[in-house]
């Protein structure tokens, strides 16, 4: 580990005095070497009597002056990072003693030591503006392992969200976005905010717009581009106890719905003799052409047929409302219209937007099971396409802890596709400003964390009692981080750390 060993000492750990904390102590340091005394950096302190123990600091209060006259010691409070191990940061049950010796670490050992280095540059250290940080775009530790960025309104999510997708696009990742309020429609054009581009310089950046980009939408559902794609939904292509779920049906109505699509299925699986891989290949044909079972139209045409034999068990009155609904949405089996092209979405580089900002609750979260489905179905098929990245923005109106135990069938599909899809290189990125109304799976299923502003108790709990490895000092500053500051915490970094996030270099609409 190199230091500036050619510069004095930067101070030694004070006595003990007044209020003390296992993970603080006082640094007194010469008055000139004030203009070393920096907070957020990194310092090592090599124990006064126990040779060979040196622990990692950092700077985060001070330089405070006692003295008025500009002369004798000043003072900065540090923060114990743990012990330093061969050259690699550990947690300890200790703190150097008094007269322990401290000198500043260059950046290039903070960044080996933590682990911060990845071609997908996210940012730098909150106030280091010499340490970038990112994360490492080929290692099924990080990306496939699947994502969480959450954050209060105007706290930068909505720019992180956009950075990660930006960085994955250049590395050949494939990427689709589920955009509920269209504000990453125009990611193919370059920012107008003026004010970013010395920061973007900082990075090497110029403003820039996504070089691959495209835009599909519902077919009931028109989106502002004019070049948007329509797609059209076929109920058949979903799973029926997923469907019963999202339509919210009753157990009358969802005995119903699986005897109604039951018949259908008896009948054309009798007719067509398919293996499982057939049935993948069905599912992934988008064509018009394509051979189905049933459609929205045909169920409901059942549904009215079995209408007279209604009972409280088999609720086929209720079920052809349900379907009714589907069927105005006009978002279901639209005659001579493609289904979800996932073939055309995951090619490199590529980034997608899928846009629902004018669709209802229902048809958003029916297109959201409609992509997990496909997009996990057409990379077991095709294990050698491009890695892909699905980003699921307001999460929790997709799956929420209040209708956790009627969305069973739901939670298995979406658990499946995180924990399988990492072998096949798809990751899914969560996005919510609501994380307590996140079933704790969520969080268990995302090993990297992007934690924006958070002021909530009921939002900061459900993350704090899942993510092991940020401290609670760490914890007490997500109320106060500013915008675009967020705390990452990810299997790849040897530390959870404060990171202020690059700003896009894309455009992205209803900025302020």
């Amino acid at each position: 580990m190199s230091t500036n060993s050619t510069q004095p000492a930067l101070g030694g750990v004070a006595v003990d005095q007044g209020s003390v904390t296992n993970e603080r102590v006082i640094l007194l340091c010469p008055y000139e070497q004030r203009h070393r005394v920096v907070r957020n950096q990194f310092i090592t302190i090599e124990d006064r009597f126990t040779p060979g123990l040196l622990f990692l600091g950092r700077i985060v209060g001070g330089p405070f002056f006692p003295q008025e006259n500009g002369s004798g010691e000043i003072r900065a409070e540090v923060e114990i990072q743990g012990e330093l191990v061969n050259g690699m940061p550990q947690g300890t049950n200790n703190r150097p003693a008094p007269g322990s010796v401290a000198q500043e670490l260059p950046a290039e050992d903070v960044c080996r030591m933590l682990g911060l280095r990845g071609d997908m540059v996210l940012g730098t250290l909150s106030g280091r503006d010499d340490l970038e940080l990112g994360l490492q775009s080929t290692s099924k530790d990080v990306l496939p392992r699947n994502i969480g960025i959450f954050g209060t309104v105007g706290a930068g999510k909505s720019n992180s969200v956009q950075v990660l997708v930006e960085e994955a696009s250049l590395r050949g990742w494939a990427v689709i976005m589920l955009d509920l309020e269209a504000e990453y429609t125009a990611m193919d054009q370059p920012t107008t905010q003026e004010h970013l581009v010395p920061r973007l310089q900082r990075f090497g950046l110029q403003p820039r717009g996504v070089a691959d980009f495209h835009v599909y939408h519902p077919l009931s559902c028109p989106s502002d581009r004019p070049d948007s794609k329509a797609f059209t939904l076929r109920l058949a292509d979903f799973d029926s106890s997923v469907t019963a779920e999202l339509l919210q049906t009753t157990l009358g109505e969802r005995n119903a719905l699986l005897d109604c699509i039951d018949y259908y299925q008896q009948k054309y699986y009798t007719s067509v003799r398919t293996s499982d891989l057939d049935r993948e290949n069905e599912l992934l044909d988008c064509s018009p052409q394509a051979k189905l079972p049933f459609t929205v139209q045909s169920l409901r045409t059942r549904a009215q047929e079995r209408s007279p034999r209604n009972s409280e068990s088999l609720d086929y009155i209720g079920l052809t409302n349900k379907l009714l609904l589907l069927v105005h949405s006009g978002a279901f089996d639209q005659p001579n219209v493609r289904g979800l092209d996932i073939k055309e979405m995951l090619q490199p580089g590529r980034v997608n937007v899928i846009d629902v900002s004018a669709a209802n609750d229902l048809v958003k979260n029916l297109v959201t099971a409609d992509l997990l489905r496909k997009a996990f179905a057409y990379k077991c098929v095709n294990p050698d396409v491009p890695p892909a990245l699905l980003v699921i923005e307001e999460a929790h109106s997709f799956m929420s802890r209040e209708r956790v135990q009627t969305m069973q069938a739901t939670l298995q599909m979406l658990r499946n596709v995180a924990r399988r899809g990492r072998k096949r290189w798809l990751s899914l990125a969560f996005v919510s400003q609501q994380p307590g109304h996140l079933p704790a799976e969520i969080f268990e299923l995302c090993n990297t964390r992007i934690v924006h502003t958070l002021r909530s108790m009921h939002n900061l709990d459900s993350l704090m009692a899942t993510t092991g490895d940020v401290t609670r000092e760490l914890w007490a500053k997500c109320p106060l981080l500013g915008t675009g500051e967020a705390i990452v915490s990810t299997p790849q970094y040897h530390r959870s750390v404060v990171a202020m996030i690059r700003p896009a270099a894309s455009s992205r609409r209803f900025v302020r």
